[in-house]
């Protein structure tokens, strides 16, 4: 019999998922022995691909996110897409999200077969806004409007607002929002400010772009100016946890917490998923989406290869059923078919990213890139550097990154 192996770090609630479908493409294949190799962190993953591919003893297939393309490709580690799958009408190429395939596009060649689209969705608290008595469905449409309404939402233990006399910052009972993961959250404000990270060229830095500051200072003042989020400081709930207590209005987090939902019906009998929400002042609209990457590294042949292109059409052919998982399916076919419509927050994602989402950027250093900027974000989140210092000290070591081309 045929052996196949695939490697991925899908160790979160999207895992099991994955492993039901391997249980399924397994059964329907009698003849192939799949080996999956799951590594719990995405880190070591990154480090042993180029060394297994180098060693000659890479995976037959393997998943990696958008935004890791570029350093793969110019490492010289992953056979094209274009060749193995989409000049041969294996996989429509024009079944994809224009601006993701445009995104893992390098030299001509687009490296990879997108398996889904994944990011940041709005988990509405509809009992939170209600409570306030704020309409859950006519929320504020630009960064102005947001504060306002975020007071009202607000309350301490005493039941105070942020803007009342005597209200307590520390004893906070009921957020706004949240910061989250900033990785999504002030990578989608920036676009949504006009600024960015660094130039589509790869070789200037847009860290200190006053629009890029402009962004986390809105998000310092909403934190420690206004008092509508809570810093980002270890010892406070998280989202889920705040929003499972109705201590919190807009979560802004990602496709996958559909499951956290599933496991929790008090939640998810409140929730209405949507389009993140406008924090510039203009109500411009962008949030960032990044997508897990079918490929095939360098190194694999036939029948290793043609049995690990067989696994790779069959999962992006069964994005119905990784829509369960709470990402999006890559197709866009896929995405218009009833199952993933009737998922409410699959429905509102899909529509999302194809209206205003932007995929991270790929770049050959872009985890030595990510480090660099995310320290400053942290520094101003936390409240310990102001945000023009932060971030002009995180654009010193980003351009010192690209500089080195």
């Amino acid at each position: 019999g045929q052996k196949v192996t695939i490697w991925h770090g899908l160790a979160g609630a999207d895992g099991a998922t994955f492993v039901q479908m391997l249980g399924t493409y397994s059964a329907s294949k009698p003849d192939i022995t799949l080996s999956s190799e799951l590594f719990s962190d995405w880190g070591v993953f990154y480090q042993k691909l180029p060394t297994a591919t180098a060693a000659g003893t890479p995976p037959d297939v393997g998943i990696m996110h958008s935004w890791a393309i570029k350093q793969f490709a110019d490492q010289g580690i992953l056979q094209d897409a274009d060749t193995l799958f989409f000049s041969g009408g294996v996989v429509p190429k024009d079944d994809f999200n224009p601006t993701l395939i445009e995104a893992i596009t390098v030299d001509g060649k687009t490296q990879a077969v997108p398996f889904d689209n994944h990011g940041w969705l709005n988990w509405v608290n509809t009992k939170v806004i209600k409570d306030a008595g704020l309409d859950p469905a006519n929320l504020p449409k630009n960064g102005d409007e947001f504060i306002p309404w975020a007071k009202k939402i607000v309350v301490d233990d005493a039941g105070k607002h942020p803007d009342e006399d005597g209200f307590n910052p520390d004893r906070v009972k009921v957020w706004a929002t949240h910061s989250s993961w900033q990785r999504f959250t002030m990578v989608s404000t920036i676009w949504q400010f006009g600024g960015g990270l660094f130039t589509d060229d790869g070789k200037t830095s847009l860290v200190n772009d006053p629009k890029t500051i402009a962004a986390v200072q809105y998000w310092t003042d909403l934190i420690f100016k206004h008092h509508v989020a809570p810093p980002a400081v270890p010892g406070i709930a998280s989202p889920p946890d705040l929003f499972k207590s109705n201590s919190i209005a807009l979560m802004w987090d990602g496709t996958w917490s559909l499951n956290f939902f599933k496991d929790n019906p008090d939640a998810q009998a409140v929730v209405q998923p949507s389009y993140i929400n406008s924090l510039a002042p203009d109500g411009k609209q962008a949030v960032r989406f990044d997508s897990h990457m079918l490929v095939v590294p360098n190194g694999v042949a036939d029948p290793n290869l043609a049995a690990g292109k067989d696994l790779v059409k069959w999962l992006s052919d069964n994005g119905e059923t990784w829509a369960t998982s709470g990402q999006v399916p890559a197709r866009l076919s896929v995405q218009k078919s009833p199952k993933v419509q009737e998922i409410p927050s699959g429905k509102a994602a899909a529509a999302q990213f194809l209206e205003i989402g932007r995929p991270g950027q790929s770049h050959k250093a872009i985890n030595e890139i990510v480090t660099a900027y995310e320290a400053g974000f942290s520094a101003a989140l936390a409240g310990t550097t102001p945000p023009d210092q932060a971030m002009n000290e995180a654009h010193t070591a980003v351009q010192a990154i690209l500089d080195r081309g």
